[in-house]
């Protein structure tokens, strides 16, 4: 109802408006009083109604609550949506170990050797480690390659009869079995190796979706079920140039021998195999741009081969580069071992620890 505010204001009963108007007026005036029950009904509500517009109350935040509900819902959407898309990581890494130790059999010949990371870097002709990983909702596909073949040299004046590696390809036994028959002379030793490690595995995941930025404090865990394929080569080379002299206790032998040594050898040996794999890989978010993690994953237990084992345990830290990049400091232990029938057979190990460097990337 409008009412005047005082009496200066000159109502005009011959304007249609104001005439309704006021009409309306008394019949509401006559309807309150037949209604005064109702109105004593209504009363608690229109004082709820009237605090609940008084800015001084905090019936004022009830709005408020309802907005924060709704933003809640949304954010849960959004995470349900998040959940049900694909996600792709890829994953380029440089494993740099200060000495690579292994051990080499072919055809009962066996070679121990321990390579700098300087020697190895030399020794190295071509290499790949790549990884990649495919997940939709909970669930996804690992897939890592790891390949690498090396070509090296050496070159010995003299060596002992028990690291002579012609020995029984040449016949050549001592006179005296338990004396040491030292040869003088040039052995060139020519080294080929080549290996390619395939891993490919189902992976499911617990926790939040890993990010290059993830919530303080927020966790994620990976469970991996495969397989790692295994492809090894190696190849030896040895040969004897110009005369040598086969000594035992610093008395020459006959110059036959001498001339028998002038020869060469070369021997191979090479496998492909498969390994059941297991692994597990899990991040903890320090804040939002820094993350540690572990990662730990077993090969082999001795089903391919009499001795038949690999695995790789790795711990480090995580830095953010944006909101889609990602590179890692960490400190890696890899090693493998593969003998046909025992050491004493054809085969190989290998192991490597040492610093690993990557840089991870997220496609979504």
């Amino acid at each position: 109802m409008a009412q005047p505010q005082n009496d200066s204001h000159e109502i005009h009963s011959s304007d249609s408006n104001v005439a309704s108007l006021i009409e309306s007026s008394h019949q509401a005036k006559d309807g309150s009083e037949s209604d005064s029950t109702n109105q004593a009904d209504r009363q608690p509500l229109n004082n709820e109604i009237s605090e609940g517009n008084d800015s001084s109350t905090t019936g004022v935040m009830e709005p408020l609550v309802l907005s924060q509900a709704n933003d809640s819902a949304s954010a849960s959407e959004k995470e349900e949506d998040e959940e049900d898309s694909w996600r792709v990581y890829l994953d380029l890494y440089a494993f740099l170990p200060p000495i690579t130790r292994s051990t080499s059999t072919i055809d009962g010949n066996t070679t121990k050797v321990d390579l700098p990371l300087s020697d190895v870097i030399k020794s190295i002709d071509e290499a790949l480690t790549l990884k990649a990983q495919f997940e939709y909702g909970r669930l996804g596909v690992l897939a890592a390659i790891n390949y690498a073949t090396i070509s090296s040299s050496t070159s010995r004046s003299s060596f002992l009869e028990t690291q002579n590696p012609l020995r029984n390809k040449l016949g050549i036994a001592s006179p005296l079995r338990k004396r040491t028959i030292r040869v003088q002379g040039d052995l060139d030793v020519d080294v080929d190796a080549s290996q390619t490690i395939f891993d490919l595995a189902m992976r499911y995941r617990a926790g939040a979706i890993q990010k290059p930025r993830m919530k303080k404090g927020s966790t994620s865990f990976l469970g991996l079920v495969g397989a790692r394929f295994i492809d090894a080569n190696l190849s030896t080379d040895f040969n004897i140039k110009g005369k040598s002299d086969v000594t035992v206790e610093g008395v020459k032998v006959n110059r036959s021998n001498s001339r028998e040594l002038e020869k060469s050898s070369n021997v191979s040996w090479g496998n492909t195999w498969v390994q059941p794999m297991l692994g597990m890989f899990g991040t903890y978010a320090i804040n939002e741009d820094w993350q540690a993690f572990a990662y730990l994953d077993a090969g082999g237990f001795g089903l391919s081969g009499s001795e038949d084992l690999s695995g790789t345990a790795q711990v480090g830290i995580a830095y953010a580069l944006g909101n889609s990049a990602q590179i890692s400091l960490s400190y890696k232990y890899f090693g493998i071992a593969y003998f046909e029938g025992g050491r004493e057979n054809n085969g190989y190990s290998s192991y490597q620890s040492g610093v690993n460097l990557g840089l991870r990337w997220l496609f979504d």
